[in-house]
């Protein structure tokens, strides 16, 4: 009896072998392509979850992945699982912009650090280059580097005066500059201590060096903040006071000195903001000399400030000694960074002992990492210093640890380390350079 279908039975055994080994081939295929697709997506999912900003689920894991639900062959088959489809968008990587930033203490000129810069200039001109050319590598290191000068500059060196009324040589902008600062705060008690004359001279000088600064204007136009862009991020530098010699606060007119008004101060700095600041800082002359201790004001006004959202940092000035680094949530206060260049604690011409502590001979160097946030915010993601030392014999700041003289007193060195460390850690950690 002849086959309904028409296909010869030999014939027939033939194709079913050759459809069982094609179903078998078929199944290998399938079953690589799923290995090698799921090795590939856990390739990839490890690649986007690692990368900051990327959103995880409450549990910690990657986002689910959606296939295409499995689909029948037509014919009857088995069913075969297509590969899952391409997403349409991706979360980009997470590309953040970084800089770093050092500030310092006062650069406070008494008369026998004049005189040293005299000694290594010539035809009659002052020379304070060698006395950064230790630090030079560190602040030049820097994407950003902030100093302080309390002393008004000479505008031409025939009117040189010092403690307790500085009007120091010119030539100190030029050594500021050579240093590697970008910008320097200048609202101090001494801002005044040469009148208008001596406003006008340490701002030209500045501005002639190639320095920025904030604190002290002529006009009302020229208040406000210094401008920087390290990394490509914007970054405004205000400056205040909270003592003056000789004089009340505010000045007069308010613009001649930054004068420490906190709600004004938060003002600014939001005023900043809306002209596209993203990283403000903020640094004060306040304190009690000599004294590390944090006043009272120090630390209400710090919480004050820092609990703006437009205030990111504050750096403090005036005491002569390292203060501690206050720190709010994620924000620091780094309140008194003691002497950067200075004669304390004193000599025969200008003894400053006993009010004077061994530490006025102490400084640091500043150190923070600021960088872009996920949630779009610009803050320091790590803080650090380097310990300095003048050395009186050459008035030579000293990077502790990374450029020691060969004739200091290895002891006296090591004493200044352990009180820097004592008042700065472990808020702060130290900075060594590879």
């Amino acid at each position: 009896m002849s086959d309904p279908t028409g296909i010869d039975p030999e014939h027939d055994v033939m194709s079913e072998t050759e459809r069982r080994v094609a179903w078998h081939l078929t199944r290998m295929l399938m079953a690589f392509f799923a290995v090698a697709l799921v090795m590939i997506w856990a390739d990839l999912s490890i690649d986007l979850t690692t990368l900051t900003g990327v959103s995880r689920d409450e549990t910690g894991s990657a986002p689910a992945v959606t296939t295409a639900p499995s689909q029948s062959s037509g014919d009857g088959g088995a069913e075969a699982t297509l590969p899952p489809e391409a997403p349409t968008t991706t979360t980009p990587p997470f590309e953040a912009r970084t800089f770093t930033m050092v500030a310092t203490g006062d650069l406070l000129v008494h008369e026998y650090v004049a005189d040293m810069a005299g000694f290594y200039g010539s035809d009659g001109g002052y020379d304070f280059n060698p006395m950064f050319r230790r630090v030079q590598p560190v602040l030049a290191g820097a994407d950003l580097a902030i100093c302080h000068l309390e002393t008004p500059l000479s505008d031409d060196n025939s009117d040189l005066v010092y403690y307790p009324n500085f009007r120091v040589p010119f030539e100190l902008a030029d050594a500021i500059g050579a240093a590697g600062y970008d910008g320097c705060s200048v609202a101090s008690n001494h801002s005044l201590d040469a009148g208008v004359s001596g406003v006008r001279a340490t701002l030209n000088h500045l501005d002639r060096a190639g320095v920025a600064h904030a604190g002290m204007a002529l006009d009302e136009t020229e208040a406000g903040p210094a401008w920087f862009a390290p990394g490509s991020i914007s970054v405004a530098h205000l400056s205040y006071t909270d003592i003056m010699n000789g004089a009340s606060l505010p000045t007069d007119p308010p613009w001649l000195v930054g004068s420490l008004d906190p709600v004004l101060v938060a003002a600014d700095a939001e005023a900043a903001v809306a002209q596209g600041a993203e990283f403000v800082v903020v640094s004060i002359h306040w304190g009690i000399e000599y004294q590390s201790e944090p006043t009272d004001r120090q630390a209400e006004v710090s919480a004050q400030l820092l609990a703006s959202p437009a205030i990111d940092l504050l750096i403090g000035h005036q005491a002569h000694v390292i203060q501690p680094v206050l720190q709010f949530s994620d924000k620091y206060a780094a309140i008194g960074l003691g002497n950067f260049l200075s004669n304390q604690p004193g000599d025969e011409r200008r003894n400053c002992r006993p009010e004077c502590p061994d530490s006025t001979q102490d400084g640091v160097i500043a150190w923070f990492a600021v960088a872009d946030r996920p949630d779009g915010s610009v803050a320091v993601v790590d803080a650090g210093y380097v310990p300095t030392w003048v050395d009186r014999s050459t008035y030579e700041i000293v990077p502790l640890g990374l450029d020691n003289p060969p004739g200091a007193d290895p002891a006296v060195l090591a004493e200044s380390e352990r009180r820097t460390a004592s008042v700065l850690e472990p808020t702060m950690r130290r900075i060594t350079f590879d």
